[in-house]
């Protein structure tokens, strides 16, 4: 990070920290859970993500639109790999080389008129092409690696063994989460959520492998689906147990685990045990009611469907101007998962902040989850006055109780 900007971010904090400390004296707590500490972190980050990018609310400039240079400075002014202390836990990078992970491309190849009347096909004929044409890039290119971090929390880390730092079980029947990362699909690493990894493993004694798939605008839509696709198979290739996979993700990330979900439904690959998501994006075709309503007590600043810089758009399609097209494109299960079915899915934990924008995300996939068969296997939890992605405030009660959650959900997979 340069110099500036370590200098614009102490500015914003001070001023913000002013007018906050203020607010919160004079008119009390935005929200009753709130004290002092988290609203100013609050103010603070919702300030700077403000500033991030240029709020727009149609396509009238997107001919002029500079994407790539917007997104170079949103990465250049995101959080930088967060430190992994000993106490914490250990990580090891590893590669996943795709040419070694068998993929037959006819598996994304779904006639959409066996799908049931009424029901949208998971792989339409336009996410067929795509995921074959990515497939063909790999078998012809110079041989692509996607990279991960292996994360071992200390509770369960044994230096003794070093075969923990390996992504293959060290015995019959362990364990294994594959994480995918959050940050909009357009920022965001594995190192950048080393802590957070390394809590989800603390809780659940289970090693985690956390994938780094590509990124939009650079990479749009089915990329990162594809290499998500490919880590999973990969843990399998490995020697894991699917019924001892559980995959889990974060905002985008969520996004992405309840996409391959419907994904290896489709295709028919062995189902994992368990599915874990937190403060997921569900439905990119729409913009929900949460995302006014609580605008004004979450962090993020969610742009509109009809700006260009919204995320369904920079992840899908950047620079494509809004049509009905795009909008039925963007209805699709494996875009917006929400309006898929769920008769083969796992059992599955969703957590959400019920005071974060993206909190109808949260609860309108569990409703269209709760319609299957067995209702009883998807559990929403809401946590009140929080935060999108609330887990990272490590010294709020409400993170401790929903990290724990997930570590009983695992453990009980």
């Amino acid at each position: 990070m340069a110099l500036a900007d370590i200098a614009y971010l102490a500015y914003v904090a001070l001023s913000v920290s002013v007018v906050s400390t203020i607010e919160y004296f004079w008119h009390g707590p935005r929200l009753p859970r709130w004290d002092l500490k988290f609203q100013l972190r609050r103010d603070i980050m919702h300030r700077i993500i403000c500033r991030m990018v240029p709020q727009l609310t149609d396509d009238s400039t997107i001919d002029s639109l500079d994407l790539p240079k917007i997104v170079h400075d949103m990465r250049a002014k995101a959080m930088p790999p967060a430190e992994l202390k000993p106490e914490d836990g250990v990580y090891q990078v590893i590669g996943i080389p795709v040419r070694d992970v068998p993929i037959d491309p006819r598996e994304f190849t779904v006639d959409e008129k066996s799908n049931n009347p009424g029901e949208i096909a998971v792989i339409d004929a336009g996410t067929s092409s795509k995921l074959g044409a990515l497939y063909e890039a790999d078998m012809r290119g110079p041989g692509r690696t996607i990279s991960c971090e292996l994360v071992v929390a200390s509770n369960i880390f044994d230096e003794q063994h070093e075969a923990q730092l390996e992504c293959r079980p060290m015995h019959a029947g362990e364990k294994l989460i594959l994480y995918f990362h959050g940050g909009g699909y357009v920022i965001g690493s594995s190192a950048m959520y080393r802590q957070l990894i390394a809590h989800i493993s603390r809780e659940s004694s289970t090693r985690v492998l956390g994938v780094d798939y590509r990124l939009s605008p650079e990479h749009p839509f089915p990329a990162a689906l594809h290499d998500a696709y490919i880590a999973y198979l990969h843990v399998l290739q490995q020697g894991f147990d699917p019924s001892c996979v559980v995959v889990a993700g974060d905002s985008a990330g969520g996004h992405l685990a309840l996409s391959l979900t419907h994904l290896v439904q489709a295709t028919k690959a062995p189902m994992y045990g368990g599915l874990v998501v937190l403060s997921p994006i569900s439905d990119m075709a729409r913009d929900s009611d949460s995302r006014v309503r609580n605008r004004r007590f979450d962090y993020l600043a969610p742009q509109p469907l009809a700006s260009p810089l919204a995320t369904a758009r920079l992840f899908y399609a950047p620079g494509r101007r809004m049509s009905r097209d795009l909008i039925s494109e963007l209805s699709r299960p494996l875009v917006s998962p929400a309006r898929g079915q769920f008769t083969s899915f796992p059992r599955t934990l969703v957590q959400v902040g019920a005071s974060e924008v993206l909190a109808d995300d949260s609860t309108q996939l569990h409703a269209r989850m709760a319609q299957t068969k067995h209702p009883g296997s998807f559990v929403l939890e809401s946590y009140d006055d929080m935060l999108h992605v609330f887990h990272v405030f490590f010294d709020r009660p409400e993170s401790a109780q929903a990290l724990g959650s997930v570590g009983r959900f695992v453990k009980d997979v």
